[in-house]
């Protein structure tokens, strides 16, 4: 039986070697963009720090702090949707 592909290793065949790819973010993946980045929702990294037992606020303070200020969001996208 062929294993299906998931959505992480899609988007991982699609990007540039130099996008960054943040632990335990997998799924907030929703793709690549033009410059083969990962492309991350906000909304889903939000929801992924509470479920880890996060409050909404530090969630969106380490997402603020943590994800988007890495390397001025250089070799990743996020969407706010």
């Amino acid at each position: 039986m062929i294993k299906p592909i998931s959505d992480i290793e899609r988007h991982l065949d699609c990007c540039d070697d130099e996008a960054i790819r943040f632990d335990g973010l997998d799924d907030a993946v929703v793709g690549t963009d033009q410059n083969g980045c990962l492309v991350y929702e906000y909304e889903i990294m939000t929801r992924l720090f509470i479920e880890q037992g996060m409050t909404e606020q530090e969630a969106v303070e380490w997402i603020d702090y943590n994800v988007i200020g890495t390397n001025a969001g250089k070799g990743f996208t996020v969407l706010f949707l």
